[in-house]
């Protein structure tokens, strides 16, 4: 009888131990699981910080250049207003001049540059009304003359066109 609870003795603690090492294994299995969910977490983050830093430095490089372009529209403003002026338009120097203005404008607008629309009605996001003009032949608010050039870079408007912009007699007596 002795044997029997030896052996039965023997057979419980095999058992709980067994149990112990199964309780183990799976102590462990979660673990595992908790750290992979972290691990998957932590690279999902580093993914994330990557893309917002890789944004930030495109941000800085776009202003940087946006910056430049803004100085650049000076220079083809005034490359356009000397060949408006020039007198003899079958010179070589007004032909040379004409190349030169033909490829800047072309590299500014390779590199996003966009002359704004001025045709049609004023639009205050993209227009600069300096003056409203009375023009029987137009409805108000109708662009009639563009003093100068607005331009957008990358589709943010860097300086509005400013333009005239027609009104009805009968909206002068509205305004006094």
């Amino acid at each position: 009888m002795e044997e029997k609870n030896e052996n039965s003795s023997e057979i419980n603690e095999n058992k709980n131990e067994s149990e112990n090492k199964n309780q183990i294994i799976e102590e462990y299995e979660k673990r595992n699981k908790e750290l992979e969910e972290y691990a998957k977490r932590m690279k999902a983050s580093l993914e994330n910080l990557r893309k917002e830093k890789e944004e930030e430095v495109n941000y800085a490089i776009s202003y940087a250049n946006q910056k430049l372009v803004e100085k650049l529209v000076e220079v083809l403003d005034e490359m356009e207003r000397l060949l408006n002026n020039f007198s003899n338009k079958d010179s070589l120097d007004y032909v040379a001049l004409q190349m030169m203005y033909k490829k800047f404008k072309n590299t500014l607008e390779a590199e996003g540059l966009k002359k704004i629309e001025t045709n049609g009605k004023f639009d205050p996001f993209e227009h600069d009304a300096i003056e409203r003009v009375e023009s029987p032949n137009h409805e108000d608010w109708d662009i009639v003359e563009v003093t100068q050039n607005g331009y957008k870079f990358r589709n943010k408007v860097i300086r509005p066109a400013k333009v005239k912009v027609a009104m009805h007699n009968s909206s002068n007596s509205n305004e006094g």
